[in-house]
């Protein structure tokens, strides 16, 4: 058993395997779909063993890197950062990177993963001291992304890409932690007092709207009824001019309101009143 850049590699009866490369007698190399065996003849590169069935030299040509070129996932480990405003934070996060060019991989870097975990852990920590508490949790995505062009401009010289860092959790201080529930917790108060307030004057503005609406309405009503009997008054007078135009019916109308004047004047005598009565006959 022997381990070839972090890949146990065994070997039983001329048959050497691993869960990616079999060897058959030393002469013949399978290799998976999505890996590159970098193959050494005397201690030296000599190339690059692609996927399916290889031939090499027996004790000549040994196998020393195997990549695998998929998508990779570093988990970063908790390691604790200071803010702009000299706060502590812990935080873990995951990154995703993939192998484009196993050569450089292979001899550019010794202990690539372990390298390119240092390299996330500096590169958070550089970004996390440009922003404040409150910039890093309004900031996460923008924060991500710095991270990612930061790691990408450095492993690049090592055949590798980077595609994606995403910070999993920032965890403060206690009382930090405690201060910002405590701040939560009034801007809750306060948003629920601004929505009281502004339902209650909606509702003091709607009831006056209603209350002038009413009031317009009583009022155009009235002035509606007075045109109507004034219309309906003026009509009467109207035909009663008409009607009373000659001599003859003249003297019919004076009758009648001479009579109408009487009797006026007997329902008024039978109440205990004092009256001052024009007697002068009606004209």
């Amino acid at each position: 058993q022997r381990r070839v850049h972090g890949i146990f590699i065994y070997t039983k009866m001329g048959l050497t395997f691993s869960r990616n490369v079999i060897s058959l007698f030393g002469s013949v190399v399978l290799v998976r779909q999505n890996y590159a065996v970098m193959l050494h003849r005397f201690g030296k590169y000599e190339r690059i063993l692609k996927p399916g069935v290889n031939l090499k030299i027996p004790i000549v040509d040994k196998i020393a890197f195997v990549h695998d070129l998929r998508e990779q996932c570093r988990e970063i480990d908790t390691q604790v950062a200071i803010t702009k405003d000299n706060v502590a934070l812990r935080l873990d996060a995951i990154l995703y990177y993939q192998i484009y060019d196993p050569y450089k991989a292979s001899y550019g870097i010794e202990r690539l993963e372990d390298a390119i975990t240092a390299l996330a852990q500096t590169s958070m920590r550089s970004e996390i001291g440009k922003l404040t508490l409150d910039k890093t949790f309004e900031e996460r995505e923008s924060l991500n992304h710095h991270i990612v062009t930061t790691i990408g401009a450095e492993v690049a010289a090592w055949g590798i890409k980077c595609i994606r860092y995403e910070i999993r959790d920032i965890e403060p201080p206690t009382n930090i932690k405690n201060s910002m529930i405590l701040q939560a917790e009034s801007e809750r108060r306060k948003r629920a007092n601004i929505l009281k307030s502004e339902g209650e004057r909606q509702a003091s503005i709607n009831v006056a709207e209603g209350e002038r609406m009413s009031k317009k309405l009583i009022a155009e009503g009235s002035a509606d009824a007075a045109i109507r009997i004034a219309t309906a008054s003026s009509s009467a007078l109207s035909s009663i001019g008409n009607c009373i135009s000659s001599e003859e019916r003249k003297s019919a109308a004076s009758f009648i309101l001479a009579d109408k004047y009487i009797a006026a004047y007997s329902r008024l005598g039978k109440n205990d009143n004092s009256l001052i009565i024009d007697t002068s006959p009606i004209k």
